[in-house]
């Protein structure tokens, strides 16, 4: 027998330090992030952790169409308050929507696809706050300069639009997917449904064939045992009595 397999001692030493995070580093402040962020992970919107914008105030491309900033609220450092309500608000909407139990580890995969739709939305969110800035669709590009050195531009669709409707294509393509797959477990789901009362359809005729079996069994049985008890009972034949002559 090999040993090293899976089951045997030096693989389940093996499994388990890949499962620890000194398996990473043997740095002890390293190996208490790692678990802090595993943690961190593990929470609602784990997933989603990286997604929001860190808030740089004044130097936010999107300060004047933040609210916030308007209002003197912009949290300097920090991540995006309005990107994170926009993704809390958003998941919430996509789970109810979809019926998706979170807690449930069979729909990891679900979980992570509505991740990528609301990190779609969230890229699209930035682009409609771009365009609230600079307000035209349309913008001239320079494409080059003549001999006099003026530059010589055309007339080309915002590059925030352009980029929009790519996230938009992207989504579509997302949902379809997430679509299909829910269809696929509902179809296993019926599929087994349908085979579960099928079978159970075929026990019982299966049940019921075996009682008739064995009533017409019964039934022969004592047809015969009447037939036998009909020839044991004595049969009295009448005859004429036999006389003798008397010689």
């Amino acid at each position: 027998m090999s040993d090293t397999g899976p089951k045997t001692e030096a693989g389940k030493m093996v499994v388990s330090q890949n499962l620890n995070p000194t398996a990473w580093t043997q740095n002890p402040n390293a190996v208490q992030a790692i678990e802090v962020a595993k943690r961190l992970r593990n929470t609602k919107h784990g997933l989603y952790a990286s997604v929001p914008i860190i808030c740089k105030s004044n130097g936010c491309p999107y300060k004047d169409s933040c609210q916030l900033h308007q209002m003197e609220l912009a949290p300097h450092g920090e991540k995006c308050p309005i990107e994170i309500a926009a993704i809390e608000d958003l998941f919430d909407r996509y789970i109810t929507a979809l019926k998706i139990d979170r807690d449930d580890p069979g729909n990891t995969v679900d979980l992570i696809m509505v991740k990528e739709v609301v990190d779609l939305d969230i890229q699209m969110l930035r682009c409609d706050n771009k365009m609230a800035i600079d307000a035209d669709f349309i913008i001239e590009n320079t494409i080059s300069v003549n001999e006099d050195g003026d530059a010589m531009t055309r007339s080309e669709l915002h590059p925030a639009v352009e980029y929009k409707q790519k996230l938009l294509a992207s989504k579509h393509k997302t949902l379809q997917l997430l679509n299909s797959t829910r269809k696929d477990k509902e179809g296993n789901k019926t599929t087994f449904v349908l085979d579960a009362s099928q079978r159970a359809a075929e026990l019982i005729k299966t049940q019921q064939d075996m009682k008739k079996l064995e009533d017409d069994e019964d039934e022969a049985e004592q047809a015969y045992y009447r037939r036998m008890a009909g020839n044991n009972t004595p049969t009295i034949i009448d005859v004429e009595p036999i006389g003798f002559d008397e010689k």
